[in-house]
């Protein structure tokens, strides 16, 4: 992402228009890149998780109300 960044001279949100997402996600996406290393590892030992169900947060509102 960076590269493509630099390579190509784009801002984030010329980025994020290019990938189809927000320029936030962009920029989400670059801070984990400044994780530390051992921080990085252990989220990506953590895996996707794709075949799980998601919760997301506006589910577990509607359950509240």
């Amino acid at each position: 992402m960076v590269l493509e960044m630099e390579l190509n001279d784009l801002t984030k949100a010329e980025l994020a228009r290019k990938l189809g997402i927000s320029r936030a996600r962009v920029t989400q996406m670059l801070n984990l890149l400044k994780l530390p290393e051992e921080l990085k590892e252990e989220i990506e030992a953590m895996g996707d998780n794709w075949d799980r169900r998601l919760v997301t947060e506006r589910m577990r509102r509607s359950r509240l109300v």
